[in-house]
C-alpha cells in the first residue's frame, strides 16, 4: 500500500564525507568547535554530531561554515545535489512546510533549547512551543524547521490543529491524520475509516523514518496525542497557546515558554523592518516599543506601519499613547490585526473565566494577587485562584510568583475593553471600589503592625510585622497606580485615606520616587475634599520627600504650607510634625540656630501631647544636631532619652535610629568601644525592623570606626554591605561608599 524510501546507507556515507571534510578545514583554520560555533550562531553539540557523521548537513550550513572558515565553496560543494533518480521518491517524502519566516531575530536560547530536544536519536523527541497570543510561537517553530530541514531526509509534515481559529473550529486529529496519510503515499480510499486506525497506520508508516512533524496551534494535549510517530528518530514540535501539561506527563515532551522580546530585540526587528529612520527618532522608537509591550507581533505591526506610510515614529508613539487607542492602532489585515488575535483566545473562555478576565482589565497595574483579584470580581478565594491558574494555562495571565499573577500591557488593554463592551457601568465601578477597598483595609493593617507602638484602633486581627512588610514590598510598584485609580473613578476619599495608610511603611522603606508620587496624588484628592488637615498629612510627607531628595528649601516650604493650613484647624500633634520637618530642613540648609529652635518648638508639643513616638523622634534629631555642633554631653542625653522612650513603646525603628545616634556620637567624640558595641546593637535592631537605609548607614558608620580602629578589613567588609544596600536603593551614597573602599585600597584613609 504505501512505498518506503531507501536512502539510509548512502546518507550516512554522504554525512561522513561533508563531517570529515568540515572537520579538517576547522582544524587547518585554527579554529574550535565552539569559535566555530559562535561565527554560525549554530550550536556546538550540533555541528559536533555534524563532522562525526552523526546528523546531516543543510545547504544553509555549509554556506555558513564556508563564510565562516573562508573556505571559497569548498564545504558547499560536499553537499551532493538532487539526483533525476530521486524523483519517484518525492511521492512518499512530504515537504509540507510553509514558508520560512521573512525576519527572525533572537530566540537564541530557544532555539538551542530545541536543538537539544531534538539531538536524542533514542527516543522520539517531542517540544511544545506555548505562549500569549502574537508572542512568535509558529515563527519560531518554522524558523527551527527550515534551518534543521536536511536533519529529516524522510520528510516533513505540518498541520494547522486550528486551536484558536477565528474562523474554524479546532480539527480532529482523524482530519489531520488522513492528509498525513495521503501525503505519506495512501491514495484516499487507502485511508482507514477511523482515528484508532489511521493513528496506528501512522505510526507503521512513520516507523524507521527520520521524520519532522510540526502541529502548529494545538487546543489539547489529546488534540496532539495521536498524531505522534511511534519510532525514535523522529521530532515532533508543536505549538500552542495552552501548556500542555498532558502531553509532558504522559510522552515527556519539552515544554519550551516564549516570552515577548526583550527589549533589544524587539530594536532589532524595528530596524529591520524600518531602517535607518529608528536611529533618527531613538526615543520615539523605544516608546513604540514599550507601548507594544514588545509583543512580537505588535512590534512587526508598528514597524509595517511605519515602513508602508510616511508616518514618522514620534506620530505612531503618539497613537500609542492613549490606551483605548493603542489596540486600533496596531490593527492590520485580521491575520495580524492584535485585537482580533487576543479574541481568538478570549472566546474560548468559560463564562466564569471570562468575567475574571475582563475583571482583571479593570486593576490598575500590572501584577495582581489572588486576593485582590477576589475582590475585584466578588467571589471566594479558592474560586478566584482556580480562574486565574485557568487563564494562565490559556497565557492570558502569567504566574508570577505564589498567589500573584501578571497580564501583558495589551491584553490588559484588551480586557478593559472587554469588560466596557460587556459588563454595566454600575458593575464596573463595583468592582473597582471593592478592590480599592481591600487595598486600603489591607493596607491600613499592614501600617498598624509595622507601628506596633500605636494603641490598637479596633479588635481586627493583625498580620506579623513581617507579613506586613512583605506585602507592603510585593505592592509597591502598584500604589501609584491604584491611588490614581481612586481619584479617577471619583473616590478622593479612598486615595488620601490609601495615602495615609501607607505612610509608616513609606518613612520606613524610603521609596522617595514612589511615595512622591502617591503623595501628590493624595494631595490632589485631599484638595478636592477640601480638607486642610489631610492636606497637611500630604505636604508633610512630601516634605520628607524633599529632604530624601536633597532639597532642604521644597521640604521646608512644604512644612510651612501644611502649618498654614494647620493654623485655625486644632490640631496641635500635626502642627508638631511640620514643626520637626521644618527643623529638618534648616538642619539640611546648615542653620543650627533655627533648626534647633524647631526641633525643639515641636518636641515641647509632642511631650504635652503624651505622644512618646514622635517625642522620640524629635529628641533624635535633636541628638544629631549636637553631634555635628561637637555638643557630645547634650548628644548622648538626648539619645539615651529618645532610646529609653522607643524601647518603652517597643518602637524598634526608634530604637534602631536612636542606637545609631549614640554610635556616631561616641564615634566623633573618639570613644571606638562605645562606638562600635552601640553601632552593632543598632544594627540588629534595624534588621529585625528591614529598615534598609538605618542599616547601610549603620554599616558606614561601623566602617568608619574600624577604621579608626586601624582595622581595614573589617572597614572594607562594612563598607561592601553598605555600597550594596544603597545600590539596590539607588541610593548616591553608594558613590562616596565605593570612594572609600578605594581608598583602603589605595592605602588612604579619609
Amino acid at each position: 500500500m504505501y512505498k518506503k524510501h531507501e536512502t539510509r546507507g548512502s546518507e550516512v556515507e554522504r554525512r561522513k564525507t561533508f563531517g570529515s571534510g568540515l572537520r579538517d578545514v576547522r582544524i587547518a583554520r585554527g579554529l574550535s568547535l565552539t569559535e566555530l560555533a559562535a561565527r554560525t550562531h549554530y550550536s556546538r553539540a550540533h555541528l559536533a554530531n555534524v563532522e562525526h557523521g552523526r546528523r546531516a548537513a543543510t545547504t544553509e550550513l555549509a554556506e555558513a561554515c564556508d563564510n565562516a572558515l573562508e573556505a571559497d565553496g569548498e564545504l558547499l560543494a560536499l553537499i551532493p545535489r538532487p539526483r533525476q533518480s530521486d524523483s519517484q521518491a518525492a511521492v512518499t517524502r512530504p515537504a509540507q512546510l510553509p514558508a520560512a519566516p521573512g525576519r527572525f531575530v533572537g530566540r537564541r536560547a530557544q532555539l538551542s533549547a530545541l536543538d537539544a530536544v531534538s539531538e536524542k536519536a533514542d527516543r522520539l523527541s517531542i517540544a511544545t512551543v506555548h505562549g500569549p497570543p502574537g508572542v512568535g510561537k509558529t515563527t519560531l517553530a518554522l524558523y527551527w524547521a527550515h534551518r534543521e530541514i536536511d536533519r529529516f531526509p524522510d520528510g516533513q509534515l505540518f498541520a494547522d490543529l486550528r486551536g484558536h481559529s477565528g474562523h474554524q473550529s479546532p480539527a480532529s486529529p482523524a482530519e489531520i491524520l488522513e492528509d498525513f496519510l495521503i501525503s505519506l503515499g495512501l491514495t484516499p480510499a487507502d485511508v482507514p475509516s477511523t482515528e484508532e486506525k489511521r493513528a496506528a497506520l501512522f505510526r507503521t508508516m512513520t516507523h524507521d523514518r527520520r521524520i519532522l512533524v510540526v502541529l502548529d496551534n494545538a487546543v489539547s494535549s489529546d488534540q496532539v496525542r495521536p498524531l505522534l510517530p511511534g519510532a525514535a528518530g523522529s521530532t515532533v514540535l508543536v505549538t500552542s497557546r495552552v501548556t500542555l501539561t498532558g502531553l509532558a506527563v504522559r510522552t515527556g515532551a519539552a515544554q519550551l515558554a516564549l516570552a515577548p522580546f526583550t527589549s533589544d530585540d524587539s530594536l532589532r526587528l524595528l530596524q529591520e523592518i524600518v531602517g535607518s529612520r529608528v536611529d533618527d527618532e531613538p526615543a520615539a522608537a523605544q516608546a513604540v516599543l514599550d507601548r507594544c509591550g514588545h509583543l512580537p507581533l505588535a512590534v512587526a505591526v508598528a514597524a509595517e506601519r511605519i515602513a508602508a506610510h510616511p508616518i514618522r515614529l514620534s506620530e505612531l508613539a503618539e497613537d500609542l499613547a492613549e490606551e483605548r487607542q493603542r489596540l486600533a492602532a496596531l490593527a492590520s489585515d485580521e491575520d495580524a490585526d492584535v485585537r482580533a488575535v487576543f479574541s481568538w483566545s478570549y472566546r474560548a473562555l468559560p463564562t466564569a473565566a471570562a468575567r475574571m478576565f475582563r475583571m482583571l482589565g479593570l486593576h490598575p497595574g500590572k501584577e495582581i494577587s489572588v486576593p485582590a483579584a477576589a475582590a475585584l470580581a466578588d467571589i471566594p478565594l479558592d474560586k478566584a485562584a482556580r480562574l486565574l491558574h485557568a487563564l494562565a494555562t490559556c497565557h492570558l495571565v502569567e504566574e508570577a510568583g505564589r498567589d500573584h499573577f501578571w497580564l501583558h500591557d495589551l491584553l490588559r488593554v484588551y480586557a478593559s475593553e472587554q469588560a466596557l463592551a460587556v459588563d454595566a457601568a454600575q458593575e464596573i465601578e463595583r468592582a473597582q471600589a471593592r478592590e480599592l477597598s481591600w487595598y486600603l483595609d489591607t493596607a491600613a493593617a499592614a501600617g498598624r503592625a509595622l507601628e506596633p507602638f500605636r494603641p490598637p484602633t479596633s479588635d481586627t486581627a493583625l498580620p506579623g510585622y513581617a507579613e506586613a512588610f512583605a506585602w507592603c514590598e510585593r505592592e509597591l510598584a502598584s500604589f501609584p497606580a491604584v491611588v490614581g485609580l481612586a481619584l479617577r473613578i471619583g473616590r478622593p476619599d479612598l486615595a488620601c485615606r490609601l495615602s495615609q495608610a501607607l505612610f509608616s511603611y513609606f518613612h520606613l522603606r524610603k521609596p522617595w520616587t514612589i511615595w512622591e508620587r502617591t503623595y501628590h496624588l493624595g494631595l490632589e484628592a485631599a484638595a478636592k475634599l477640601g480638607d486642610p488637615c489631610l492636606q497637611a498629612d500630604m505636604l508633610t510627607g512630601l516634605g520628607l520627600v524633599a529632604l530624601g531628595l536633597g532639597n532642604p528649601e521644597s521640604g521646608r516650604d512644604a512644612f510651612r504650607r501644611g502649618l498654614d493650613l494647620l493654623e485655625n484647624e486644632g490640631e496641635p500633634t500635626r502642627s508638631a510634625w511640620c514643626h520637626i520637618g521644618i527643623g529638618l530642613a534648616y538642619a539640611d540648609m546648615e542653620d543650627v540656630s533655627m533648626a534647633k529652635s524647631a526641633l525643639e518648638r515641636g518636641m515641647v508639643i509632642h511631650h504635652d501631647q503624651n505622644d512618646q513616638h514622635a517625642e522620640s523622634v524629635a529628641l533624635v534629631h535633636l541628638a544629631d544636631l549636637c553631634r555635628a555642633e561637637k555638643h557630645t554631653e547634650d548628644a548622648l542625653r538626648y539619645a539615651d532619652r529618645a532610646l529609653s522612650l522607643c524601647r518603652s513603646i517597643d518602637d524598634k525603628y526608634g530604637e534602631g535610629l536612636s542606637l545609631y545616634q549614640l554610635g556616631t556620637t561616641y564615634l566623633a567624640a573618639g570613644m571606638l568601644d562605645d562606638a562600635l558595641h552601640r553601632l552593632e546593637e543598632a544594627l540588629s535592631v534595624q534588621r529585625a525592623a528591614h529598615d534598609d537605609k538605618g542599616q547601610a548607614d549603620t554599616l558606614w558608620a561601623l566602617a568608619r570606626t574600624w577604621i579608626a580602629r586601624g582595622n581595614s578589613t573589617m572597614a572594607r567588609c562594612r563598607l561592601e554591605e553598605a555600597a550594596t544596600i544603597f545600590e539596590r536603593r539607588g541610593d548616591p551614597a553608594e558613590a562616596v561608599v565605593r570612594a572609600s573602599i578605594a581608598n583602603l585600597e589605595d592605602g588612604t584613609t579619609h
